[in-house]
């Protein structure tokens, strides 16, 4: 069930997981963003891969549509579409990503006990959050193997469909890394860049798992702490965000802006 009052809303991009198998919906994606209050909004489900082209919007691109409250999920931010989204302009990365950042670090968590707590507070329930790391200590990668039950539901699927079933991604990425009180954390990185990613790397070097890792290392590592100001777009899980877990939260999303030189205001 879903509320019947809906609203026009224009949001701002900021989040696109890799599409999931869903039996209902084929594939879906989590897309995520902010209004130009910077409230967040969650849209689900996107079935990104069947929208008409002129519908297929990009990140950090603003799009238009009617949405409403989502009233099967208690999150907040929980939205479905009533209507076609529509694109509009797209946010560039001019001035170290001036007007993105304008929109995006508007409202910065540093305390991930803080942000936690809002999330177990029925009267708040915060779902979706920009959060800052204050070091990052690892980039991790694992084994995705399907299980036995997966794969058979994916040969189940896919024979109903004309069109082939987005790639398997056969590993998963974690960063590893301290808030500003040196709370220590490892969440998963659901971010749909860093699977496209791997997507090339495979296709590159085939099974050569150790060549894969110091790629994706290389740049979600390497660069991103050397030469960009690093932070997370944090969105909960609705079972364990439910069930009140320890941390009900991952990372669906990374927003790195080139680092600033302080004295002369340029990118560094």
């Amino acid at each position: 069930m879903q509320s019947g009052i809906s609203e026009r809303a224009r949001i701002l991009i900021t989040v696109k997981t890799y599409p999931l198998l869903s039996t209902r919906y084929t594939e879906t994606v989590c897309t995520a963003g902010l209004r130009e209050d910077g409230s967040w909004v969650r849209l689900y489900p996107v079935a990104y891969r069947h929208l008409d082209k002129a519908q297929r919007f990009r990140k950090y691109q603003w799009v238009e549509a009617d949405i409403l409250r989502d009233t099967r999920d208690p999150r907040p931010e929980s939205h479905r579409l009533a209507s076609i989204i529509i694109p509009l302009d797209v946010l560039d990365t001019c001035k170290a990503w001036q007007e993105r950042k304008s929109i995006v670090l508007n409202h910065v968590y540093t305390n991930l006990d803080t942000l936690i707590k809002e999330a177990r507070n029925t009267r708040i329930f915060t779902s979706l959050a920009t959060f800052k790391p204050a070091k990052i200590i690892s980039f991790q990668m694992e084994k995705n193997t399907l299980l036995p039950e997966a794969k058979k539901k994916r040969r189940r699927l896919q024979k109903t469909l004309t069109r082939k079933l987005s790639e398997h991604i056969p590993y998963q990425f974690f960063y590893v890394f301290v808030d500003e009180n040196g709370k220590r954390s490892r969440m998963q990185i659901l971010d749909w860049e860093i699977d496209q990613l791997c997507r090339k790397l495979i296709r590159k070097y085939g099974r050569k798992r150790d060549l894969i890792y110091s790629s994706l290392r290389k740049k979600y590592f390497d660069e991103f702490t050397s030469a960009h100001d690093l932070y997370f777009f944090l969105g909960s899980n609705k079972h364990w965000h439910i069930r009140r877990s320890a941390n009900p939260f991952m990372i669906v999303g990374v927003f790195y802006p080139p680092k600033e030189n302080k004295q002369k205001g340029l990118p560094g």
